[in-house]
């Protein structure tokens, strides 16, 4: 056995070895310190994160990407079932966590050629984004100090627009389809929620608000996309 295969049997033995300890002190953790279940999630955001930094595997490190897109999406959706004020933790951990992959894989040309990793990452951070926001906004404006004021349905909308928006206008701006891509998907969430629950839950000087915001960042962001030539001609 030659030295590299030697040195690459090492790794593995070793990651495999090291994994399964992390996942009996889980299994322990939870057991026998009683730690409540929610907090898992921002165990697994914190295991994807590391996988995703790792580069696992080294040919084409697609495992990592997988693993955060997974947890913010099932992350979402415990939350929406829950409402458990623990989880924001680990959704936060989980948008931190494609963040920094995001930006430090973006920086290597190969990476951004290889397409599939490209889509796993931004489609990552947009569904993490998306849950956490949704998560927080729920628990501190909807639970919390704004209950009572009805204008703190429009944060959710317009936020998720301009994000939308200005990710169309980024991606557009550096000659990235997948980065355009997700800000589409912004965009798409934040009209699906106006059209489905802002025209029932809002009325009046609100929803005329809501519709001519939405309508406003859209216009602007069509004009700002606009090439200058055609602006001035």
């Amino acid at each position: 056995m030659n030295a590299t295969m030697s040195t690459k049997w090492d790794v593995r033995v070793l990651a495999v070895a090291g994994a399964g300890m992390m996942g009996l002190a889980g299994v322990f953790l939870w057991r026998d310190l009683q730690v409540p279940h929610e907090l898992l999630l921002a165990v697994a955001a914190v295991l994807a994160s590391a996988l995703a930094l790792a580069e696992v595997p080294r040919h084409r490190p697609l495992v990592g990407p997988i693993a955060l897109l997974l947890t913010g999406l099932s992350g979402g959706l415990w939350y929406a079932a829950t409402k458990s004020g623990l989880l924001l933790a680990g959704l936060g951990l989980t948008v931190l966590a494609s963040a920094v992959t995001v930006a430090r894989t973006w920086r290597r040309t190969e990476a951004r050629e290889d397409k599939v990793q490209a889509v796993l990452l931004w489609y990552g951070l947009t569904a993490a984004t998306l849950a956490a926001s949704w998560a927080f906004y729920f628990h501190f404006f909807t639970l919390g100090f704004a209950a009572d004021d009805l204008a703190r349905r429009l944060v959710l909308t317009l936020g998720w627009l301009a994000a939308g928006v200005g990710l169309v206008m980024y991606g557009r701006l550096r000659g990235e389809s997948v980065i355009r891509d997700a800000g589409f998907a912004f965009i798409a969430v934040a009209l699906g929620k106006a059209l489905a629950y802002d025209t029932t839950h809002l009325s009046g000087t609100l929803r005329v608000a809501c519709f001519a915001g939405a309508g406003a960042l859209m216009l602007g962001g069509a004009w700002l996309s606009t090439p200058r030539t055609a602006r001035s001609a």
